[in-house]
């Protein structure tokens, strides 16, 4: 890790993170051919329907649920970011899960494990971790049908909004997964009461959300206010924006907390994960690591562009304010993104 006293201005971009993630993206691409076993009592989407899942805005294509709060497209140019940010993760962290889930998911002889997963996205997380643990029926949800049409024989993805009552019985989950979901839920700790529902008793819980805030690494004990103005300023604006549009808050820090108010869960285990933006670091893993997912973040830039306009930013408002976040992330040294993790087990 480089020393604290290191100036943290004024490095070389080090190519094109655009192409870089890119090219992540189609490297990480699945290819899966199996034919879905569906459950009986569900409906596979016809083709034609998807389109009715969609509705355009300047020039991206966004959910058309009108009661979900969640303000991101869902088109190529933000799948491509999921799924490379997925990989990220997977390399930061060294597994595609956190805590006892080997233990959570080990073979039983009277029935077969099932596992949820809230906001699935395109579901790369639900098909590598149904690869890994074979015998495990994994279950995605999300709002819109963006996840491959060909799963796994133990995958199933259905389109449901995660703030509506799930259709599981009680007790019936074995392992609940909420990654990145901040954005799609009105009310956390009511989806907890729900996910505590579901689970049974001894099951575990895991989320996984990113801070919506500048950071250094904490070896580096630097000040964004101070080295990182332009990226303080745009997660300022973005901030308001999403409460003022979407109702959407921080949370990222308070789901300990939301866990243990919810009288449903044991064992409530937080630990953070700092995620490096560009290559600064001096292991040449975490540098490219750093490229690809700072790739990531400048997609994002682009991502909120009609939020920020929806919230009230003029076209040239929004292009100072983004400019200045872009501007810092290609040439400030040290910066992170915060990965707030928490797991727990079902009382």
């Amino acid at each position: 890790m480089p020393s604290s006293s290191f100036d943290p201005h004024g490095y070389d971009s080090d190519g094109d993170d655009e192409a870089l993630l890119i090219s992540a993206q189609e490297a990480e691409g699945s290819t899966s051919t199996d034919i879905p076993d569906m459950s009986p009592f569900l409906v596979e989407l016809a083709p034609n329907e998807f389109p009715s899942y969609f509705s355009e805005r300047g020039g991206r294509l966004f959910h058309s649920h009108t009661s979900s709060t969640y303000p991101l497209p869902a088109d190529t140019p933000e799948q491509q970011r999921l799924n490379v940010t997925h990989a990220a993760l997977n390399q930061l962290i060294g597994a595609h899960y956190l805590g006892p889930v080997p233990d959570a998911l080990a073979p039983v002889p009277e029935r077969q494990k099932l596992v949820l997963d809230l906001c699935t996205g395109t579901g790369k997380w639900v098909m590598d971790m149904a690869r890994e643990f074979p015998h495990v029926l994994f279950r995605g949800l999300d709002i819109v049908p963006i996840a491959t049409r060909y799963p796994l024989p133990n995958v199933q993805f259905e389109v449901h909004d995660v703030n509506s009552r799930y259709r599981w019985r009680s007790a019936s989950i074995d392992f609940v997964h909420a990654r990145s979901v901040s954005m799609a839920v009105r009310d956390y700790p009511a989806v907890l009461q729900e996910v505590g529902r579901i689970l049974r008793p001894g099951g575990l819980f895991l989320s996984c959300e990113w801070g919506r805030y500048p950071a250094f690494h904490p070896a580096l004990d630097l000040d964004p206010e101070v080295h990182a103005p332009g990226v303080c300023h745009f997660f300022e604006v973005l901030g308001k924006a999403l409460e003022a549009r979407c109702g959407i808050q921080p949370l990222a820090s308070r789901i300990p907390a939301f866990l243990g108010n919810s009288g449903y869960f044991t064992n409530i285990t937080p630990q953070c994960f700092y995620m490096p933006v560009g290559p600064w670091h001096a292991e040449p893993q975490m540098k490219l690591l750093g490229r690809a997912f700072r790739a990531t973040l400048l997609r994002y830039a682009d991502s909120v562009k009609p939020l920020l306009l929806e919230a009230g930013c003029t076209e040239e408002e929004m292009l100072h304010i983004i400019g200045g976040y872009v501007h810092e992330l290609k040439t400030v040294r040290g910066m992170v993104c915060v990965l707030h993790t928490v797991y727990a087990h079902r009382l």
